[in-house]
């Protein structure tokens, strides 16, 4: 009896706690192998994982493609940690947004540390069965601190 009040009330539950999809894992995975690529500089996954006909607006609000952005990963700063500390992901079809916040230590030319938190918005596309990003858009959280004068 305890058995069937258990299975009725794990049913009973709204959508919004049941696990995600097998699709929105793997948009949230391809999401963060891209962060894992970009970290390590691993230009070959990063040409798997971002579309030829993939576009950017990266952090210097310049629109981007994908040559630019692998070339921005190979001159990007030294990364000590650069972690997807939150992902959400829809699906419509063979069509994926993904939205979170990253964050990440690096270190300037000059050896100085310093941390970065990021929001971002990408757009994925199921292709021959595997997820591409086709589009992000990131942008640096200040912390509120750093609002005041």
């Amino acid at each position: 009896m305890v058995l069937v009040i258990a299975v009725a009330f794990l049913l009973a539950q709204p959508a919004a706690l049941a696990q995600p999809s097998t699709d929105e894992q793997a948009v949230e995975g391809a999401y963060k192998a891209y962060v894992a690529a970009w970290k390590i500089k691993d230009i070959a996954a990063l040409q798997n994982l971002i579309s030829d006909d993939y576009m950017a607006v990266n952090f210097e609000n310049k629109v981007s493609n994908k040559e630019n952005e692998i070339a921005t990963a190979k001159s990007d700063a030294a990364w000590d940690a650069m972690d997807v500390d939150e992902i959400h992901a829809r699906i419509f079809g063979d069509f994926a947004i993904a939205s979170g916040f990253i964050s990440a230590q690096g270190r300037k030319a000059d050896g100085s540390s310093f941390r970065a938190k990021v929001r971002f918005l990408a757009a994925l596309a199921k292709r021959n069965g595997k997820w591409q990003l086709v589009a992000t858009q990131s942008s640096g959280i200040k912390s509120p601190a750093s609002n005041q004068r």
